[in-house]
């Protein structure tokens, strides 16, 4: 008996030992759980602040580039109304009406929430249309600046100088209705070529800013998660920007004003966490679900606060508890009821151990023992097995929920078991369409069976594989992605699942694609362009080394004089020119031949075939181009004539490396221009000599005016009858390396490089300069006459004139502008306002060469001329030969019934001066009288023909 009251007490004590034991661990495994279900609400609320701060830095983000984009949407149709306002009126109303009609048509355009709008301005800075302050209009602000000193205006004309004629310009001035502080301003402009001015709108940053703002809370509000879960909006200084309890129609409203002290407290207590940097908070708040506030609806709430400092707000995300209570309740009744379930069974078994005790102690004790120790670990094995999974399986459902990538995961017979929503958003299934269904499904067709059976051996060797494959939609739309799968496998390597994510690529292919287009196509006609055509010959090299027999030819073709297309008609029309002539080359070649655009007017055609083949079809295509390129190009109511020189070279003869070729190929170009263009010619190896030369030609006229090698000199000019000095010709000299270069040679390579515009300038600054100088020195200055060519005779140059006029002080009624038919003749409406401009400023002007060119009478009565200078062709023959003769009193007859003064060049014998005397010439220059003489030398003329009586 004893021995049986010993065993039932100490089996009593093993019994409440372990009891206790589980007893506390389960009060351990309570709280651990209440501790992890709180852990996985931060953790959401980590995640939604997380979500809406992307969300916003996006958006911040995005604020230049809406403005731009907007601002030019604006700028583009404004210009689309103006253009096409010009062209329906354009020859039916004046120019002053057409102005009138567009002004008005785009004063009233608003944007951005009325607070946009358009101008115009003129490229001397004069306003045209300022919506805004009508008061302004036709008023310089030429001189406007911002609180940074930029001048504002100039900003805005220097951003359309460039070859698009449109562009962005960064500066500060004063918001609507906020004359005291200025702000940043992004404004687009774009020439409007037909009036010369400048159409433009801009925006303020901030006010996109605050946009963006209004976009982003309404995102924010449509935020939820959980039953109540919100995120709640305030700013730094208190006021609060969004809450779902709240009207919209009352926010933003400061905190303090609140009629709640509850509300009051709270929300002082999140602004000071947020000023400490953010954080979690506890505390009592009403759930959104109704009207009541009172203290009996206040609620337990978590929130986490953080602070966006892009925009000064702060975010407040929050839960209330009770919602993931129930879960802890509910989890915790069913340890509760695991814990009592294992307490009867162990008081059971320690009932049957007391029974059989007394028959086998030893062998009882020692089973019990180990049947504890296993029961106690494995317990706990379990436990955190439990709770190992628990956050494994939430952190992955977390990942395949929320991730970005499309995730399938299939079985081992590759049967899909699970899809992500963006599975679903790429493809267009349900989760419901494919589950228990083969990927294949997906399959778009443009794979081999091997393709597909080498993904398989990198899968069995490696348990994975990467890289891109083409699938198609629900829809049946193809579309590229980007393709990773791994193995999932058990203890025994066994597969248990096998995980595909991907991403659609689309985008990023029609980007490299688009890429690829923009570095090796030509943007304006789309024909090849250098770096493509480069690639090709070098291809082309790479196969006639393999083959002897195979060989090209390369041809250089350029447009003769397209500069003055460009210059006298503009560069849309240009463009418009280099389109036709580059679909004429491709109408013209094989498709196995290669037509490229390298730069400006310059085109090469790549011409392959086999042996002398190549060359002869190279000289067959180029006298095709010859007359091809040469037929009219009609643009409205215009016939545009250009003519090619071409320049040919074949491989391997003429080059082996695609830079040679190109550069003889040039050489050949300049040999067929020098030869009087329209023509082509093929290389040989003294062509580079004089290419070389003519570059090096090229590169000192440039240098020329920096080193003073320029000078002027002066031919006097008399007036019949009395002799007496009346007048001088500029004449141009150039000196280099100790020889005179005749002008016959450097004034074409002025024209052909566009350095003529620099050089005239030059020109006019220094006669007009040394003119001044003369008068200041008290001397009589005659008229003096300056050669202006027909690439300076344009608009611009009416303003550089009379610049240099004004920064000289030379009077403008001593200034004689001699101007050659054939300038005056390209733009005759141009030339006639011109003309007037020039002779309401008081200058002369004087037709050089008459006689030579292609003017009519009618045109010629129609211009505002001073003077007729007959060409020394006609002089030469006098007074022996019928036709000068004829000629020379035909034009001094005609010039006397206009009412305009002559003056003869290049008279040289007394014999030729008594008979233009006979004839009525007023004034004659030439050798007879005096060379064109260097400024010491004039100066002694000058001072001599002053000192007469």
């Amino acid at each position: 008996m004893g021995d049986d009251g010993s065993s039932t007490t100490f089996i009593d004590h093993c019994f409440w030992f372990f009891v206790s034991r589980e007893y506390a661990a389960d009060s351990k495994r309570t709280a651990l759980l209440y501790q992890e279900i709180l852990n996985s609400q931060k953790d959401r609320l980590r995640t939604e602040l997380s979500s809406a701060q992307d969300y916003i830095r996006f958006m911040n983000q995005q604020a230049d580039a809406v403005l731009m984009q907007n601002v030019k949407d604006q700028v583009d149709q404004a210009y689309s109304v103006a253009i096409s306002i010009y062209r329906r009126l354009n020859g039916s109303s004046s120019k002053e009406e057409i102005q009138q009609v567009i002004r008005e048509a785009l004063r009233h355009i608003r944007f951005s929430n009325g607070r946009g709008y358009v101008f115009i301005d003129d490229m001397d800075g004069r306003c045209v249309l300022l919506p805004t302050a009508p008061e302004l209009e036709g008023q310089s602000l030429w001189n406007n600046q911002d609180d940074n000193g930029l001048y504002i205006m100039r900003s805005l004309i220097d951003a359309v100088k460039n070859p698009s004629g449109a562009g962005y310009s960064r500066y500060r001035w004063y918001p609507p209705g906020n004359a005291d502080e200025m702000k940043e301003k992004i404004t687009y402009v774009r020439h409007f070529e037909p009036f010369d001015w400048v159409i433009g709108a801009g925006d303020y940053i901030f006010q996109t800013e605050n946009d963006l703002k209004d976009q982003a809370l309404k995102r924010i509000s449509a935020q939820r998660f959980g039953r109540n879960g919100y995120i709640a909006v305030l700013d730094l200084a208190g006021n609060v920007l969004y809450t779902p309890y709240t009207s919209a129609t009352s926010l933003p409203t400061h905190y303090s004003t609140f009629s709640d002290v509850q509300e009051q407290r709270v929300v002082g207590d999140i602004m000071e966490i947020a000023e400490q940097g953010g954080g979690f908070a506890e505390y009592d708040w009403f759930i959104p679900n109704g009207d009541d506030k009172s203290a009996q609806n206040l609620t337990a709430k978590l929130s986490l606060v953080d602070v966006v400092p892009l925009w000064d707000w702060v975010l407040v995300a929050g839960v209330y508890p009770e919602e993931f209570q129930e879960i802890f309740h509910r989890q915790q009744k069913e340890l509760q009821d695991k814990l009592n379930a294992d307490a009867w069974f162990l008081l059971l078994s320690l009932s049957c151990a007391g029974f059989f005790m007394m028959l086998v102690v030893w062998i009882y004790g020692q089973w019990l023992k180990r049947l504890f120790l296993k029961y106690s670990a494995d317990i706990e094995a379990k436990q955190e097995q439990i709770e190992g999974d628990a956050r494994s399986l939430k952190i992955a459902s977390r990942v395949f929920d929320t991730a970005r990538e499309g995730i399938m995961v299939t079985d081992p017979d590759n049967r899909i078991v699970a899809v992500n929503s963006s599975f679903t958003e790429i493809t267009g299934y349900a989760a419901s369409e494919v589950v228990g269904q083969l990927p294949s499904l997906l399959a778009s067709g443009r794979h081999s069976p091997d393709f597909y059976r080498g993904i398989w051996e990198a899968l069995a060797v490696s348990d994975q594989w990467s890289g891109e494959i083409w699938n198609n939609t629900k829809s049946g739309q193809t579309f590229p992605e980007q393709l990773s799968i791994s193995v999932s496998r058990d203890e025994v390597g066994e597969v248990v699942n096998y995980i595909a994510t991907f991403s659609d690529v689309t985008d990023k292919k029609r980007a490299e694609e688009q890429l690829r287009y923009l570095a090796e196509y030509d943007d304006l006609t789309g024909l090849p362009n250098r770096r493509l055509l480069m690639d090709r010959v070098v291809q082309t090299i790479a196969r006639a080394k393999r083959h002897e027999l195979r060989r090209f030819s390369l041809m250089f073709i350029d447009l003769d004089r397209f500069k003055n297309i460009n210059d006298s008609l503009g560069h849309s029309v240009g463009d418009l020119v280099l389109q036709e002539v580059a679909q004429r080359l491709q109408g013209a070649v094989r498709e196995i031949d290669t037509v490229s655009r390298i730069g400006g007017d310059e085109f090469v055609i790549l011409v392959t075939g086999k042996g002398s083949d190549a060359v002869i079809s190279a000289a067959n295509l180029a006298h095709r181009l010859l007359k091809m390129v040469s037929e009219p190009i009609q643009d409205q109511d215009l016939d545009l004539v250009v003519t090619p020189s071409i320049g040919i070279v074949s491989y391997p003869a003429d080059g082996e490396d695609f830079e040679t070729l190109l550069r003889n190929a040039d050489a050949a170009l300049y040999h067929a221009k020098s030869r009087g263009r329209s023509n082509y010619q093929f290389y040989d190896c003294k062509m580079n000599e004089k290419a070389s030369a003519r570059l090096k030609l090229e590169n000192a006229l440039r240098q020329a005016i920096e080193k003073g090698e320029m000078q002027l000199y002066y031919q006097p000019q008399y007036k019949l009858g009395t002799n007496e000095l009346s007048g001088c010709e500029v004449l141009l000299r150039w000196f280099h390396g100790g020889e005179l270069i005749s002008p016959e040679v450097f004034i074409p390579l002025a024209e052909e490089t566009g350095f003529i515009l620099p050089l005239g300038k030059w020109v006019l600054e220094e006669g007009c300069r040394q003119g001044a100088e003369w008068l200041e020195e008290g001397v009589n200055v005659p008229s003096i006459a300056i050669n202006v060519s027909a690439f300076q005779f344009r608009q611009e140059f009416y303003r550089t004139v009379d610049s240099v006029l004004r920064h000289t002080g030379f009077p403008p009624d001593l200034l004689v502008l001699e101007v050659t038919e054939s300038a005056l003749m390209s733009d005759v409406s141009r030339t006639e306002f011109l003309l007037t401009q020039f002779r309401e400023l008081g200058i002369q002007i004087a037709l050089d060469d008459f006689g030579t060119g292609y003017s009519s009478l009618a045109y010629l009565k129609k211009f505002s001329l001073d003077k007729l200078k007959i060409d020394r062709a006609f002089i030469d023959g006098l007074p022996d030969d019928q036709d000068d003769i004829a000629i020379t009193s035909s034009i001094l007859d005609v010039a006397k019934h206009l009412g305009l003064e002559t003056i003869a060049e290049g008279v040289e014998t007394e014999a030729q001066l008594n008979f233009l005397k006979a004839y009525g010439c007023d004034q004659v220059q030439g050798f007879y009288f005096s060379k064109p003489l260097p400024l010491n030398e004039f100066e002694l003329l000058i001072s001599s023909a002053n000192d007469r009586p």
